[in-house]
């Protein structure tokens, strides 16, 4: 692990993250606008039981979370769930990349999507999948990150009566 900004360590592997500071981390992002899931002026609990619903699939193995910051206060967060059964099981899906708003911009996001890249490989995976919400500068990221665009939905996303968003489709082959 290299060391980041404020002398702490790059993305680690967590087997049992906190409900709480997921929650908090996954709200910030949230209310700045960021495409985790949830409009902006999502209820709070409802952002809440969905990170109470991720730390239950880490716990139980089903997803693997990278972290950055401690257990009390994530600064950054990405998850890998791995395709299940003989069809699927060579890949997996990266799902919600999040960076404390304050901290975007400092290269977090991509050492999250780098660290995911190569836990996936460890876990003998040869693909990742990723999706995008449009209208933001995401699938222009994940491009300079070496990810490669496979499909589009447009329309796929509505964040309001009228505020519908092209879904982008990214793909990544491991080594």
């Amino acid at each position: 692990m290299t060391p980041r900004a404020g002398g702490t360590c790059g993305p680690r592997l967590v087997d049992a993250p906190d409900a709480d500071a997921l929650g908090d981390l996954w709200l910030a992002v949230t209310r700045a606008g960021g495409a985790v899931g949830f409009p902006p002026d999502a209820p709070e609990q409802d952002i809440r039981d969905k990170a109470a619903g991720t730390v239950a699939d880490v716990r139980a193995g089903r997803a693997h979370m990278l972290a950055l910051g401690d257990d009390g206060e994530l600064d950054g967060v990405v998850f890998v769930v791995p395709g299940q059964g003989a069809v699927l099981g060579h890949r997996g899906t990266v799902v919600r990349l999040m960076v404390r708003p304050d901290l975007q911009g400092k290269g977090d996001g991509g050492a999250l999507l780098e660290a995911a890249a190569r836990l996936a490989t460890t876990l003998g995976l040869e693909q990742l999948l990723l999706s995008a919400r449009g209208g933001t500068g995401l699938p222009e990221f994940y491009r300079r990150q070496g990810w490669t665009q496979v499909g589009l939905f447009p329309g796929a996303l509505r964040l309001g009566p009228d505020d519908l968003r092209d879904e982008y489709w990214f793909q990544k082959r491991l080594p």
